[in-house]
């Protein structure tokens, strides 16, 4: 169904039109509060993307969060069924081509997760996959005969998808080409997001560089430690990092 937008969790977004007859209970992500949400058991969000720009995003997607986490725990339920569909809110206006209409709509998805545990996870496996989109079948890196650009007019073939055998040893132990890497085609097949938002000045010479603030679901749903442990935590397993960000 076109005009449908599923969500995990069993949730759904109808996209309307202008025009479209829109339910009294409905309220309008702008103008969201606790206390309306409080008063309506079974409520549901319009979100009219001409209403609001991307500045307001991580705002909007704070206050839902908070606002749906007390909503739960008092009324225990947040939409209505409509054609055996959960809907929790109208979309207006919503560009499917535009990427950052449908970040925002991940952001409302990972709000819906019942666990935090569950929401980290979403995260983490969207980001990485919208990381590996990014480099797929591009050779950013310009390898060539196992040596990427940045070492290209040297004697090292030592580049940042080399890590220490054994990391207690630490400059003791010799460095190797990281395990995930596929040779084939230079992708990563790692599942470790600090790894994929690392760049080097060769890459960034290129144009290609990721901060944190700029990732939409990184920037809402973690905090500044946080933060930390998902830029500096290389060539680190997703369960062990996850096990991190859940202890902050």
């Amino acid at each position: 169904m076109n005009n449908i937008i599923k969500l995990d969790n069993n949730y759904y977004i109808e996209k309307l039109s202008e025009n479209s007859e829109i339910p009294i209970n409905t309220v309008n992500i702008c103008h969201l509060s606790l206390i309306k949400v409080l008063k309506n058991k079974n409520i549901v969000l319009k979100i009219d993307f001409e209403e609001f720009n991307i500045k307001d995003y991580k705002r909007l997607l704070k206050k839902l969060l908070i606002v749906k986490n007390v909503a739960m725990k008092i009324n225990g339920e947040f939409g209505i069924i409509e054609k055996e569909k959960k809907i929790i809110a109208y979309a207006i206006n919503f560009d499917e081509n535009n990427m950052k209409h449908k970040d925002f709509i991940s952001g409302i998805n990972a709000i819906f997760y019942k666990t935090r545990y569950e929401r980290y996870n979403y995260i983490y496996d969207t980001v990485c996959n919208y990381l590996d989109s990014f480099f797929y079948g591009k050779n950013l890196c310009d390898f060539k005969n196992n040596k990427c650009g940045e070492k290209r007019n040297t004697t090292s073939t030592t580049g940042c998808c080399h890590h220490f055998k054994h990391k207690a040893l630490g400059p003791l132990s010799k460095l190797v080409l990281c395990e995930y890497l596929n040779k084939e085609n230079y992708t990563c097949d790692a599942k470790c997001l600090p790894c994929k938002l690392f760049t080097c000045d060769y890459l960034e010479s290129k144009g290609v560089k990721f901060k944190i603030k700029d990732i939409l679901l990184l920037d809402v749903f973690f905090n500044p430690i946080q933060k930390y442990f998902i830029k500096y935590m290389v060539f680190t397993p997703k369960d062990k990092i996850l096990k991190r960000l859940m202890k902050l």
